[in-house]
């Protein structure tokens, strides 16, 4: 009966922790900050439903409460009347970016000067947000480049990926680097960005940074990301 006893307290005990492990951690899934674009998908690669609740960035640099819409529709591999595909739509938005996380409010942000940049690895791109400066710049070696970005003494790398030359010069073409939006989305004073960060010539994806979620030594951190692929 002892040994019984034991082993009915031993699986109390389990449960008890694994109940304990699920409520602290509860609040960050929760929270956790998400971005999507209005466009179509694979089907394995939209994590998102019809009907949820986004943020969506207007022309006025507004960001706009509403529900995206999730459609099936035929991908590129799909045969008669198949549809894995997904596209994702907002009403009265085109080539529009949504993000959502406890940082971020509707109403008005701050835009960054310039607020869309196209970085390239032979050239250093300055962005200014009130008076402090801040430079996206590459630092290559021989087979892979690092996207940094600088403001003050403090550097940070935001994406690094592998590289092919022609020759003494890097093919630009391996890769797709936009800033989509500079500015300051979380009303911290500093500089956030929703970037696409590809790592590879057929990847597209798409980063949220806010500047209230770096860490120490940093001047931002990456709150969501969304990988998807051509083909």
């Amino acid at each position: 009966m002892a040994l019984v006893m034991e082993s009915n307290d031993y699986r109390l005990e389990r449960w008890l922790a694994i109940l304990l492990s699920l409520l602290f951690f509860l609040p960050f899934v929760a929270h956790a900050d998400d971005i999507v674009f209005t466009e179509s998908f694979h089907g394995e690669e939209m994590p998102y439903a019809d009907g949820d609740e986004f943020l969506a960035l207007n022309e006025e640099c507004i960001l706009v409460p509403v529900r995206i819409t999730v459609t099936p529709e035929q991908d590129m591999m799909d045969e008669g009347d198949e549809k894995t595909g997904k596209r994702v739509s907002v009403p009265g938005f085109e080539d529009t970016f949504l993000v959502r996380g406890k940082r971020l409010h509707p109403g008005k942000v701050t835009s960054a000067q310039p607020n869309y940049l196209e970085p390239l690895p032979t050239t250093k791109s300055k962005i200014l947000l009130g008076s402090r400066e801040y430079e996206l710049s590459y630092r290559c070696g021989v087979d892979e480049c690092t996207l940094v970005l600088e403001s003050g003494d403090v550097a940070q790398d935001l994406v690094t990926f592998q590289i092919t030359r022609e020759g003494s010069e890097i093919n630009t073409l391996d890769v797709l680097h936009v800033v989509n939006f500079a500015g300051d989305l979380d009303h911290d004073g500093h500089l956030d960005l929703i970037a696409n960060l590809s790592r590879h010539w057929n990847e597209w994806r798409p980063t949220l940074w806010l500047s209230s979620a770096a860490k120490k030594g940093q001047l931002m951190g990456m709150t969501a990301e969304l990988s998807t692929s051509g083909c």
